[in-house]
């Protein structure tokens, strides 16, 4: 892969150029010798990634300005040329290799034939990633705020207080490490362990964003998210799915749910607090946010979940307690 200055075409998209409806910065992918059926699995998985923290947008020209990514298929004739040249142009282009799984002639290719539709997405967000990563380097620009600056003060300046984010994982572990993480960003993180804790927690007070394992020991995670999205007064708070299910059909019923961004541990620290950031500066520009003391009413919904909660819990305790139980 190249090492371009990496950039979203926000503005020469053409088409599908970002709206108020769809902010995630989009990037152009040429294909280069691939063939019909894979172009078109491409074009379905692009139209579908309606989680995917990056818009990409299949486009039909060759040409080194209209495209951004280059996918090129090593096994055709004349893959090795094209890659050459792609990479030595005088604004260099990222070229993302499409191979078979083992070629004694080549290095290891960025993406293997046999599980292209599985994969694209996952290999083209870590080029992204990577690309944008190495010229923030470059530049100085967006790899750390100047000394004694944060990058959610301006967040915590419209709320009045330090930005709350929700942990639910059932691992104290990794609750700690989540909280360890997001503490560098400026944010107060509160961890709890179950799914009825995390509804007790949210019917308290007010959280801008929640980070969630999918496997809890009472529920399916997702279930909160459901939750969280027919509420009126917390639709628009930000869910991150942080597990280590990573099957497509397990991405999608997230996607469905309702989620933000879709994580698989392990995943590193950068990735982490940058998926956090930008959910958490999506769900801002989504919602106004209200003074501290209005936004800490419970909402009704809230109100009936855990009035509900607590009355399974008390009804396990007391089957606990009877005689003959166990």
């Amino acid at each position: 892969m190249s090492d371009p200055s990496f950039t979203p075409s926000a503005a020469s998209i053409g088409p599908g150029q970002p709206s108020i409806s769809d902010p995630r910065p989009a990037f152009r992918v040429a294909a280069f010798g691939l063939g019909p059926r894979l172009q078109r699995i491409m074009e379905i998985v692009f139209r579908h990634a309606h989680h995917n923290p990056y818009r990409f947008q299949a486009v039909a020209s060759r040409e080194p300005d209209e495209f951004d990514l280059a996918l090129v298929d090593m096994t055709t004739q004349g893959a090795r040329d094209i890659a050459r040249t792609l990479r030595g142009l005088a604004r260099a282009r990222t070229v993302v290799t499409v191979g078979r799984r083992q070629d004694p002639t080549r290095v290891c290719d960025d993406l293997v034939l046999q599980r292209f539709a599985l994969n694209l997405l996952t290999v083209l967000n870590r080029v992204v990633e990577q690309h944008r990563s190495a010229a923030s380097a470059r530049t100085g620009a967006g790899v750390a705020p100047p000394p004694g600056v944060r990058p959610t003060d301006a967040l915590e300046r419209a709320l009045g207080r330090r930005a709350r984010v929700l942990l639910i994982d059932p691992s104290p572990a990794a609750r700690r490490q989540l909280s360890l993480a997001l503490a560098a960003l400026g944010l107060d993180a509160e961890g709890v362990g179950s799914a009825a804790e995390a509804r007790d927690t949210l019917a308290l007070r007010r959280y801008e964003g929640v980070v969630l394992e999918s496997d809890l020991p009472d529920a399916c995670g997702l279930t909160i998210v459901r939750d969280i999205r027919r509420d009126s007064a917390w639709r628009h708070t930000p869910t991150i799915v942080l597990t280590r299910r990573s099957s497509p059909w397990d991405k999608l019923k997230a996607a469905a749910a309702g989620c933000d961004a879709y994580l698989v541990k392990p995943t590193s620290t950068p990735v982490l607090r940058a998926t956090v950031l930008r959910c958490l500066e999506r769900g801002s520009q989504a919602v106004p946010y209200t003074p501290a003391v209005a936004v800490a009413t419970v909402s009704p919904v809230w109100a009936t979940l855990r009035a509900r909660w607590s009355r399974v819990s008390a009804a396990r305790i007391q089957m606990q307690g009877s005689p003959g139980a166990g």
